[in-house]
């Protein structure tokens, strides 16, 4: 009988905190909440936050429950756990709401889906001449180097060790990691985002394996080029590197001080992403690498949308190392060789090009 009593009480104890929480996020108004206050905990400003609410709302799914947690609390949850990089457990907490650990991992999942689900709609490739065209004189007004449409890199995002094929997501750090590749405009605004790869890939071999390789190369043999990156690539005469070992005051050092100064926006626009949404490096996400490469997309969403509005640039996220340089013949095969070769002279026409005219 005692225990069927304690049973009774316990059960009657958990509603009652049930009820205390709901009572709360009802109550709670997070759509007002000051620009301060959001853009310490959320990364975003009010006018932000709403637009993020009018851009999800009609994505998200509606719950058929009377006492689900309000949409406009999911979207700040989930901000929340972009920006602190925190455990999950420590979220729900950070707006003095009791939310359960389960709830708020629910949460987080379906925002982040939704959120890559308009992906194609932010994060969006240059698909004409014309939009080409803007990117190359933004590039140019900004670092005077000629004929960029756009500046690529790579990222590690650290993740937990994965179930499956971990010996793909283990990189040179000794971490397990999504190899994230980024590609963006003069702005820093991200045009291309691949998450797919491990972080044991290189850049040149997930170079070689993105859909938007075929892209490029048919683009340059109509006469289009190029893109800024460095030594971790193959020069190619759409991949425009630097050039190692050149004397002071020649056409190549010319060059590599345009290229360098050009190629810094790539690393401006990952410190951005990285420094406004701390979960992509402070902590290893714990979840799949599936689930990790959606939160990669979500934030370059975000990020996007952050860069459109003028929000302030974060506190910036710093690099712990530089990636080793390498060799212009990495990973090079017979096949490819006539490509690094073309690629080679096309830059030194590039290089007197700049001297010249600059």
């Amino acid at each position: 009988m005692n225990t069927l009593i304690k049973i009774k009480m316990l059960r009657g104890s958990a509603y009652k905190d049930r009820i205390a929480r709901r009572t709360l996020r009802d109550t709670f108004d997070c759509v007002n909440l000051p620009d301060s206050y959001l853009l310490k905990n959320c990364g975003v400003n009010r006018a932000v936050f709403h637009q993020i609410l009018r851009i999800l709302e009609p994505v998200v799914p509606k719950t058929q429950r009377s006492n689900g947690i309000p949409f406009p609390l999911k979207v700040l949850v989930t901000l929340s756990f972009l920006v602190s990089g925190s455990h999950q457990k420590l979220v729900g907490k950070d707006f003095n709401i009791n939310i359960s650990q389960k709830s708020v991992s629910r949460v987080i999942k379906i925002i982040i889906e939704s959120l890559n689900l308009i992906l194609d709609q932010w994060v969006i490739f240059p698909s004409t001449v014309m939009q080409r065209e803007q990117i190359k004189e933004g590039f140019y007004r900004k670092y005077h180097f000629p004929e960029t449409i756009g500046c690529l890199d790579g990222t590690y995002v650290e993740i937990v060790c994965p179930r499956d094929d971990e010996e793909a997501f283990y990189d040179r750090k000794g971490q397990y990691s999504i190899h994230a590749q980024i590609i963006c405009d003069a702005d820093t605004r991200i045009i291309a985002v691949c998450c797919r790869f491990g972080g044991a890939a290189s850049n040149a071999y997930i170079w070689n394996k993105m859909n938007i390789r075929l892209f490029i190369e048919n683009m340059s043999r109509q006469g289009e080029t190029g893109w800024i990156i460095d030594n971790k690539y193959p020069q190619r005469a759409w991949l425009m590197t630097p050039i190692l070992h050149v004397p002071q005051g020649t056409p190549e050092s010319q060059y590599n001080h345009f290229q360098g100064r050009t190629k810094t926006c790539i690393d401006r626009c990952i410190s951005k992403l990285k420094g406004r949404w701390q979960c992509l490096y402070k902590r290893p996400l714990h979840y799949t690498p599936q689930r990790a490469a959606k939160i990669v997309n979500a934030c370059a969403v975000l990020h996007n949308l952050c860069i459109k509005a003028g929000l302030p640039d974060p506190e910036p996220y710093i690099e712990p190392e530089s990636m080793p340089t390498v060799s212009e013949m990495t990973e090079m095969t017979d096949d490819n060789m006539n490509d690094l070769y073309i690629g080679i002279e096309v830059r030194r026409q590039l290089a007197e090009r700049i001297y010249y005219t600059v």
